[in-house]
């Protein structure tokens, strides 16, 4: 141990500082990302229950859904064999086109 020691220099403030400012410009925009996937897979969550809820109703039309700022297109297509298709599809907080579809025989 040094008789004279006070704590840190300046240096070694800054060199710390430093990597502080490297770790957080690294981590932020992955912090970022987790945060709009998080949101986009809550959208998708929206799009299965009101597909659950389409397929359980009695009357199935194509129709749109808004809810919140978030706008679904629910479709409804005929596969043969007594088999339906319903589709939902929105776009996501990364403005991709996102598609979510369920079989249905009846």
């Amino acid at each position: 141990m040094c008789k004279n020691c006070s704590g840190f220099t300046f240096v070694e403030a800054l060199v710390s500082l430093a990597g502080l400012l490297v770790i957080t410009m690294t981590l932020l925009p992955l912090l970022t990302q987790i945060m709009v996937e998080r949101h986009n897979v809550a959208l998708k969550n929206e799009a299965v229950q009101l597909l659950d809820a389409e397929i359980n109703r009695d009357v199935q039309i194509d129709k749109i859904v808004t809810v919140g700022e978030v706008t679904y297109a629910i479709s409804w297509t005929e596969l043969g064999n007594g088999m339906k298709k319903a589709c939902a599809r929105w776009n996501d907080d990364m403005n991709r086109t996102v598609e979510r579809c369920e079989y249905v025989k009846k």
